[in-house]
């Protein structure tokens, strides 16, 4: 697993996605996913003065960015232990520095969003220092792949502003098909299409994967809405024409969500493989 120590500093800034699965994420320590979020993850961050957060839990009508100084928790899930609700992640946002990148990539901003669970949940868990400013950008509500595809690419200038893009969301994501008791073999339209999914996007065939719906082996039982997946796709537009998609993590949970987490590096010769 490729960590800060031996990632050049044109790398320590490249895109990443991870899937950051249920609100009972951070309460079920032992899983795999846990465990990378937890351990593997902060390696990947260090290195950056802010991170830009793209998650699947906030859309508007064009892309905005918050621009709040204190980003405020937001507890966006229903019906789950009190535990959960007390959780609060107190990080700063770059009020300045996100109307920069709002002018620059032609996006709104508001000043009163703060982080929902898709953004505050991987970082409470790989950064609970929260020593690094965090803010949000939207997705576009009723945004096609090729809409956030297009969204990534405007922010591919900011790793020389010092800003690391993530994009939060799930790889696999049908909540009516978990199985909720948690057992331990994966369905295999699960495994069949994240293995679709990142074979196309270490073979850069970006308009496959943009044209997911039609093509991918059971698309519409893997998303059946498309938010999840959407901010994958902003993460691989951020991404360099020439980038190295390494797998930082798989595993699925509950039978079908895959908790895939993925980078977009520029250079493979100066890359360990995942």
């Amino acid at each position: 697993m490729p960590h800060s120590s031996n990632i050049p500093q044109t790398n320590a800034l490249a895109p990443i996605f991870v899937s950051h699965g249920s609100p009972m994420l951070v309460a079920r320590q032992s899983t795999p996913a846990f465990n990378f979020l937890h351990t593997e993850l902060p390696d990947h961050l260090d290195g950056a003065q802010a991170i830009l957060i793209v998650s699947a839990h906030w859309q508007a009508p064009v892309a905005t960015i918050s621009t709040a100084q204190h980003q405020k928790t937001i507890h966006d899930f229903y019906g789950f232990p009190d535990a959960l609700y007390q959780l609060h992640y107190d990080v700063a946002g770059a009020p300045d520095l996100a109307s920069t990148i709002a002018q620059k990539i032609g996006a709104k901003t508001d000043d009163q969003r703060g982080l929902d669970h898709g953004a505050w949940m991987p970082m409470i868990l790989a950064r609970p220092q929260a020593d690094i400013p965090v803010f949000q950008l939207s997705m576009i509500e009723n945004g096609s792949p090729a809409d956030h595809f297009a969204l990534g690419k405007k922010l591919r200038g900011l790793r020389e502003m010092g800003v690391l893009v993530i994009g939060s969301g799930a790889m696999t994501h049908n909540l009516r098909a978990l199985d909720r008791n948690d057992g331990p073999n994966a369905d295999a339209w699960a495994e069949e299409f994240c293995q679709w999914m990142v074979e196309n996007t270490k073979q850069h065939d970006i308009d496959t994967l943009l044209a997911y719906r039609s093509k991918a082996p059971h698309a519409r039982m893997a998303h059946p809405h498309d938010d999840h997946l959407m901010p994958f796709y902003v993460a691989l537009g951020a991404a360099d024409d020439h980038y190295v998609c390494k797998t930082l993590h798989h595993s699925i949970e509950f039978g079908n969500l895959a908790m895939t987490a993925l980078r977009f590096y520029d250079q493979e010769t100066s890359i360990k493989a995942a």
